[in-house]
């Protein structure tokens, strides 16, 4: 169920009309725990109790942990919530990933091997409620938090619809107290929400969306096309996931507000970051935090010496590439964002991307820190989108040599001219162009508001004229059939 489609529409609506319509704390929960295990089983009803067994696994874990006082047998539980939660990942979303790797290295040193993938289906959603769920286990046992009583809250805090396929990753300390009041019906959160989710709305279908129709062919096919192509569709790919993913949280982020929760910010306007810190600050920031808290600071942080910080960064992006999918291809995206992030401390290139300041120097030393880290970010999405395709009728994708391959010739001819026998400039470029022109101008005004300066306030009418405008425009410009969310596949 996409959140950009009628099906969704009428759903939300029907949850919300309920909700609201129930008067205790406990049946409220109890109706949207069911109303999340709806939506996720619109995609695949059995899969349901993969996550119903984790929620059981560390629901009692956390009990467990918190009723010992012993060390090794908080310790040992711990364990077994670790293992759990990472076999399941293991299992469901890497095991093809290693039997293929572990196929072509055999074939690369001149053996033969028959081994078979085993073809599981992937859940939906599975690496965001497999590390909510295993961040609420590790807090209890660090006594960050106390463990929650109520079955049906803590399935809840993982099951919550709005954030549950795609994000942001919530955090127990932040979402189950939130649980222990009771929402009163508040019309300024409710226009909030709608305006937000107009906000994403408007991202996925007339940015995303539009900026698909150029990227899909350029990078299957990096060949057919010269090197202005490439260029402009690499910068398409770069909006295109920033607006389907913050999109889909703008909307995530609406749907929970309209129900009288809030959710963590997932992004602040990232390609006007100046640095690659400052891009991680932006970027992703439930999954930033979750690697820096649950990974980066116990592997030693930067307490350490610049050596082993370099060496914490370089784990911390490499096994956060490999959290986007399995395939070499996000290891060496998480790879460029490791080596790239260690530079940048380097030599401390640290800005908090204001774009304020005095003199010609400071302009123009803040524009180029502010180009070098979009160039680096969006060479880093090529390898991100140059993923192993499955071939209509094959049994498996293709090998990843294939797609490095791609993504090696995509990125070279960037900087080597590349003009085919048959140079294909990219029709439609206009449209693209302004897509793009929208996304930087929705970030711009949102960078401008942040800073406390005065947004656009309109008197109720204009406004009310103006949504309903905004509304139409969606309707008329969107296309026929929406896209999945990128981010879905993780």
């Amino acid at each position: 169920m996409i959140f950009s489609s009628w099906l969704f529409a009428f759903y939300f609506v029907a949850v919300f009309g309920v909700y609201w319509g129930l008067r205790t704390r406990r049946s409220r929960h109890v109706f949207l725990l069911l109303a999340s295990c709806v939506f996720y089983m619109t995609w695949n009803p059995w899969l349901i109790l993969l996550i119903f067994g984790t929620i059981a696994i560390d629901y009692a874990a956390a009990l467990m942990i918190d009723r010992s006082d012993r060390t090794s047998r908080r310790k040992a539980v711990l364990l077994v919530s670790l293992v759990s939660n990472l076999g399941v990942l293991a299992v469901f979303k890497y095991a093809d990933f290693f039997i293929l790797s572990f196929r072509d290295l055999l074939q690369t040193f001149g053996f033969h091997s028959d081994l078979q993938t085993l073809s599981i289906l992937l859940p939906v959603g599975i690496s965001f409620f497999t590390f909510q769920s295993l961040s609420y286990t590790v807090d209890v046992y660090r006594r960050v938090i106390p463990p929650v009583r109520s079955f049906v809250d803590f399935s809840l805090f993982v099951m919550f619809f709005p954030q549950l396929v795609a994000g942001p990753i919530v955090k127990a300390r932040d979402f189950l107290p939130q649980l222990e009041t009771i929402k009163r019906f508040d019309w300024r959160r409710i226009d909030a929400g709608i305006v937000l989710f107009m906000i994403g709305l408007t991202k996925k279908l007339l940015i995303a969306d539009q900026l698909a129709t150029l990227v899909d062919p350029v990078f299957a096919d990096p060949t057919r096309y010269s090197t202005r192509d490439l260029w402009l569709a690499m910068f398409c790919y770069g909006g295109q996931i920033y607006c389907d993913f913050s999109g889909y949280t703008d909307m995530a982020i609406a749907c929970a507000r309209m129900m009288g929760f809030e959710l963590f910010e997932n992004f602040a306007n990232p390609y006007l970051a100046t640095s690659l810190v400052d891009f991680w600050r932006r970027w992703h920031i439930s999954l930033s935090t979750w690697l820096r808290d649950y990974l980066y600071i116990p592997l030693g942080g930067s307490r350490f010496g610049k050596w082993l910080t370099y060496r914490n960064l370089m784990i911390t992006m490499l096994l956060g590439g490999l959290w986007h999918g399995a395939s070499w291809t996000f290891v060496i995206w998480g790879a460029i964002h490791g080596l790239a992030l260690s530079i940048n401390k380097a030599f401390g290139r640290r800005s908090d991307a204001n774009l304020s300041g005095a003199g010609p120097t400071r302009y123009l030393r803040t524009a180029s820190c502010w180009a070098l880290t979009l160039l680096v970010v969006h060479i880093a999405w090529v390898f991100f989108r140059c993923q192993p395709v499955t071939p209509v009728g094959a049994p498996e994708p293709e090998p990843t040599v294939v797609a490095l391959q791609r993504a090696a010739y995509f990125v070279t001819h960037l900087f080597v001219a590349a003009e085919p026998d048959r140079p294909v400039w990219i029709m439609n470029k206009i449209p693209m162009v302004l897509a793009l022109a929208l996304m930087f101008g929705m970030q711009l005004y949102d960078e401008w508001t942040r800073h406390g300066r005065p947004g656009l306030r309109l008197p109720a009418p204009l406004a009310g004229i103006g949504y309903a405008a905004w509304l139409f425009a969606l309707l008329i410009l969107s296309p026929a059939n929406t896209s999945p969310f990128i981010y879905f596949q993780f």
